[in-house]
């Protein structure tokens, strides 16, 4: 009897597939009238491709920079120019290397065309560049004063050139990408209003997750001893070291164009690392590392790690083939941060074989579909999924039978999945929100297989 879940549940959603191809909502969308977005860089294309979910085949997504081009040095084609010309929404960062779109912007004729700058979403909250104590300025500052009959001209110059400069590294606190992914949900909401409920929910469950990578970040930190990172590189870091009251130390400020360190700069930062002890000199990702292992041959123990954390400006779209994305990237992030501020990183399970967590309703909801039709690809894996619990008790043999519900983006149709807990953790009650990880297993009851979640961990 008790087995009336599973058989119920995939009845249910057997129904709810059935249903769906009635829906007003799923007819087929135009050619015509597929939603069209441009970003620039990686996260805002990632960010929205969250916010799509199971929608992204209906819509046509493009990141201009995605062959490693430095945003500080992206110029754009004519035909990237004319993806902006005719898509429905366009998203940029809005710093000094985005200058290029107020031209574009004010050249198209797409009266529908909505635009995103990241800055003036953030608006009071970004931050100036400033160069902290030991950071080598740009050549340009140095110039001011080498010919004495420019004086003039220079003074005419100098309001132009001390005009304050904006970090626009803002996408590397996750405390801005809760609030951007906000506002770009609410963008595509409008534009798409079709899909809207779609979109919000999808929005939301992902800021939950950057609200909650946040908050490891911040407990990390407070665990900590030290409260210094130094970079032996251009530091883009610095609204994710404000975020969480670190100090730093950097060769060169997050925009920077230098490659070179002087020897004063190299000096300072060799003699910052033994004053505070630090084991670890921290470089953003590239292969050249040239001035943080000249760093550490100039301390005294010169015995420091160099360790990478990815800014996220050179991702590609081989990379994104591949998997990468802006949550999975600022985990590994913390990672490093933690090793760089003197704590051994905590033991952790390997990534489970497949994370539900990290997909939209509806393909969770497909994929708990798979696994019971098609069990055998995957059983042994490791399986995470959070829903809500649902009990069941056998009244023939006393037995209690726990799943883990989930439903479709419409909350029309449910199906679920058995977990035992392995020893030392206390099962949920009925209809609690419950998170496990556990392998995908069969088992034999009478004449019928089922399928559960062994040796799970609520998480």
């Amino acid at each position: 009897m008790k087995k009336l879940i599973s058989m119920i549940l995939v009845a249910v959603m057997l129904c709810g597939s059935m249903t769906a191809c009635s829906d007003a909502k799923a007819a087929p969308v135009a050619k015509d009238d597929t939603l069209q977005i441009v970003t620039t860089i990686f996260p805002e294309y990632d960010w929205v491709m969250q916010i799509l979910g199971d929608k992204a085949a209906d819509a046509e997504v493009t990141m201009l920079l995605d062959d490693g081009v430095d945003l500080h040095s992206y110029q754009p084609t004519v035909e990237d120019i004319a993806k902006i010309e005719t898509c429905d929404l366009f998203i940029y960062v809005g710093g000094e290397s985005d200058e290029w779109v107020e031209g574009a912007l004010a050249d198209t004729t797409n009266t529908n065309l909505v635009a995103i700058n990241l800055m003036d979403v953030l608006s009071d909250t970004i931050k100036e560049e400033e160069v902290v104590e030991g950071m080598q300025a740009e050549e340009h500052e140095h110039d001011h004063d080498q010919e004495d009959g420019e004086a003039h001209e220079e003074g005419e110059n100098h309001e132009e050139e001390e005009e304050v400069e904006y970090d626009e590294h803002v996408w590397l606190s996750l405390k801005n990408a809760s609030t951007l992914v906000t506002n770009i949900s609410e963008a595509m909401q409008t534009i798409d209003n079709a899909n809207a409920d779609t979109y919000k929910a999808n929005a939301d469950a992902y800021v939950a997750q950057l609200q909650d990578l946040d908050a490891q970040y911040g407990a990390a930190v407070s665990k900590a001893s030290q409260k210094t990172v130094l970079f032996g590189d251009r530091f883009p870091f610095r609204y994710m070291v404000d975020d969480y009251g670190l100090e730093y130390f950097a060769a060169f400020v997050g925009c920077s164009a230098e490659s070179e360190a002087s020897f004063e700069t190299i000096n300072f930062l060799a003699t910052k690392v033994d004053e505070l002890g630090l084991s670890t000199v921290l470089t953003i990702e590239g292969d050249n590392h040239r001035i943080a292992e000249t760093i550490v041959e100039n301390t005294k123990t010169k015995d420091q790690q160099i360790l990478s954390m990815d800014s996220m400006q050179s991702t590609t779209a081989a990379d994104v083939k591949d998997g990468a994305n802006y949550l999975d990237i600022m985990t590994k992030n913390l990672s490093v941060l933690q090793q760089a501020l003197g704590m051994e990183p905590e033991a952790k399970a390997s990534a489970p074989d497949v994370d539900l967590t990290l997909m939209s309703s509806i393909m969770v909801y497909a994929e708990v579909y798979n696994m019971l039709m098609v069990p055998d690809e995957y059983l042994g894996k490791t399986i995470k999924m959070d829903g809500i619990t649902a009990v069941y008790k056998d009244e023939t043999t006393g037995k209690v039978y726990y799943s883990c519900i989930v439903q479709d983006a419409t909350k029309c149709c449910a199906q679920g999945i058995e977990f035992e807990l392995t020893d030392g953790f206390d099962y949920p009650s009925d209809g609690e929100n419950v998170c496990v990880v556990g392998v995908f297993d069969s088992y034999q009851e009478g004449e019928y297989t089922y399928f559960t979640l062994r040796n799970a961990e609520i998480v």
